[in-house]
């Protein structure tokens, strides 16, 4: 969509890169880092449990933006056979051209912002990588000297090279529910239009007949 377009009506974002040059990669390194250097020995229990409840977070986080993507492809997919049936009434010989083609542009303005909330909730679905502790990661830490320390820098590593993969998850539910939200508030224009053109049509009229005529009828 064109930058002509404002960014109120329609939302634009640019997921994180991941060049290893970029800004965010970097700090992800320096977080890797401090992680690698780190000397936990005399509080890794407590090192251990910290890891594993930010590894269950970021796991839930996870789940959390493939499970409303799912539910709203759901809902966009059960929504258009309903918007299909709606499309035919405007074409009635009883509503004035007027009418049709400003319910028409809503329509079609609605379609669109449904449409790309149903990219961006497909877009969080995508798979992409994700790195978790394997069964040899855990062996590994339970033969060192320090297997507690050990476990929970394994986690901590995890966590931080699913940073990216999860923070785009939730920015593409976050544009899902911009766009679902003007669908809605334009399917509720719709409605007023649909609603109130009869009795706006006849108050025009009637101000046109019963005050503008008479009034202009006074001049030579």
């Amino acid at each position: 969509m064109p930058k002509l377009v404002p960014e109120w009506l329609w939302p634009r974002l640019t997921l994180s890169s991941a060049t290893t040059d970029s800004p965010q990669q970097r700090w992800l390194r320096k977080e890797q880092e401090k992680v690698d250097q780190g000397s936990w020995s005399d509080i890794s229990d407590i090192a251990l449990e910290e890891a594993r409840r930010l590894f269950d977070s970021e796991h839930e986080r996870r789940r959390g933006a493939d499970s409303k993507a799912g539910l709203y492809l759901a809902a966009i997919t059960a929504l258009m056979p309903i918007l299909a049936s709606i499309l035919p009434a405007l074409w009635d010989e009883q509503i004035s051209t007027w009418q049709r083609g400003i319910q028409l542009g809503i329509f079609l303005l609605a379609l669109l912002f449904l449409m790309r909330a149903g990219l961006w909730a497909l877009k969080t679905m995508k798979i992409s990588a994700s790195t978790v502790v394997s069964p040899s990661d855990i062996a590994d830490s339970f033969n060192s000297e320090e297997p507690e320390e050990n476990l929970a820098k394994q986690l901590l590593k995890a966590v931080i090279q699913n940073y990216d993969a999860n923070n785009n998850k939730i920015s593409c539910i976050k544009m899902t529910h911009e766009y679902l939200l003007r669908a809605f508030f334009s399917f509720v224009v719709f409605l007023a239009v649909q609603a109130s053109w009869p009795a706006a049509a006849w108050a025009i009229g009637w101000i046109h007949n019963e005050l503008i005529s008479p009034l202009m009828s006074c001049f030579p």
